[in-house]
């Protein structure tokens, strides 16, 4: 449950290098992958939200728009948009179901943040799910990007599902076959999976918007 660091992070990278084929293919072809990382704040969830089954960069322009609407992003002040105001900030319908709900749970109490980092990852999950538009993807970033949890690789991630199936040349993996092959990378799983997002935004010139 310790929250691994730069130094953590960068250690259990060259471990994996040396122990896997797969990632030394990654790290000679482009290097190890920055410690991608957010803060874990009523925002941040926001954010993750609203980046969810689009791009980073079109989930970004949204949430310029809503903080440029609001100010300080809080749960009060969504609440206050209602519906409408944030579908006038290209928020979706659906998506602002999924904020207001956010927002209800952190004023009434139902989900304490504060209490979230001192959780182990399966509690930090159920607390999380609570929420309506938080599943098992949105609850694994946090964990990895937020909370900085060592062992999480969420195959509920189209882009690092390809990724997998790219550096290793088999495109017929299917996401139970990647799953059980991630595995092999425990306890340092989070780090195998930046190794894969690494090598997915590298191929494809992505320019990652943190």
């Amino acid at each position: 449950m310790k929250p691994f660091t730069q130094t953590s992070f960068t250690k259990a990278c060259k471990h994996l290098a040396k122990e896997h084929t797969s990632i030394k293919t990654i790290a000679d072809a482009y290097g190890f992958p920055p410690m991608y990382e957010r803060p874990f704040c009523f925002d941040t969830l926001v954010k993750i939200i609203l980046e969810q089954q689009v791009s980073l960069a079109s989930g970004r322009a949204v949430y310029n728009r809503l903080a440029q609407a609001l100010g300080t992003i809080t749960p009060h002040g969504l609440l206050q948009m209602n519906t409408d105001g944030l579908r006038a900030v290209s928020v979706s319908r659906q998506k602002a179901g999924y904020l207001q709900h956010l927002s209800h749970m952190v004023v009434t109490h139902a989900l304490n943040l504060d209490e979230i980092p001192n959780l182990p990852d399966d509690r930090v999950r159920e607390k999380l799910m609570q929420v309506k538009g938080i599943g098992p993807w949105t609850a694994d970033v946090v964990l990895m990007l937020c909370l900085k949890r060592g062992d999480v690789f969420p195959t509920g991630d189209v882009a690092l599902i390809n990724s997998v199936r790219h550096v290793h040349n088999q495109p017929g993996w299917t996401v139970d076959e990647i799953k059980i092959y991630a595995q092999k990378y425990a306890p340092y799983r989070t780090m195998a999976a930046y190794c894969y997002w690494h090598a997915y935004i590298q191929r494809r010139n992505i320019t990652v918007p943190y």
